[in-house]
């Protein structure tokens, strides 16, 4: 199978962002050794590239960062410091872009950017609406998720470094209904209460 056949598939699927290895053998009628093979060529050459096992974006319609998220850890949202950012609450802009799963905790790099996922129990994977082709946490979700599993849960901020990310944010664009309920839901009562964000 020459590297033209790999390529002309993928200008003819070009509405197909994304293509996993089971995706070329079915479409090529080969086998999945051989494709796994063949794929590690096209890569070492440059023609392709792999953003995670199995996982090849489109060179001829590429994923957005956000598209490409909601397929490395599925279910996922957009959520935490991104999520708010995006929102126009927190002034910063992350490097990183932080996601929700109910999958495994764990980083992956790929097209030029850090995806940052989180494990959150199923029964919390709420609040969050489909925007496009990416799923976003409406701001009180994503401020919730934040001190949970930032501050709460591993402690990976401290109650300064939590108070100063909250500094940087403007919490009054955010609405108190959702945000207590969210509060409540995840027993976060205390945590607010110790970082002085009124509810």
């Amino acid at each position: 199978m020459s590297t033209r056949d790999y390529l002309d598939l993928l200008s003819t699927y070009k509405q197909k962002k994304l293509f996993r290895t089971v995706d070329f053998a079915t479409l090529l009628s080969r086998d999945m050794p051989s494709v796994r093979v063949e794929l590690s060529r096209l890569v070492s050459r440059g023609m392709l590239s792999r953003v995670s096992k199995g996982l090849y974006p489109n060179p001829y319609n590429p994923p957005t960062q956000e598209e490409l998220a909601m397929v490395l850890k599925s279910p996922a949202y957009i959520s935490m410091e991104s999520a708010l950012a995006r929102q126009g609450i927190l002034s910063q802009s992350p490097f990183t872009m932080t996601l929700v799963t109910t999958g495994s905790t764990g980083t992956v790099d790929a097209m030029n950017t850090r995806f940052e996922f989180h494990h959150l129990q199923s029964r919390w994977f709420i609040g969050y609406h489909r925007r496009d082709t990416y799923d976003l946490a409406e701001p009180e979700k994503a401020l919730c998720d934040l001190v949970y599993l930032r501050y709460r849960r591993t402690r990976e901020l401290s109650e300064d470094r939590m108070r100063s990310l909250l500094d940087d944010m403007d919490l009054a664009e955010l609405h108190k209904a959702p945000l207590r309920r969210y509060v409540w839901l995840m027993h976060l009562e205390d945590s607010f209460h110790q970082l002085k964000v009124a509810l």
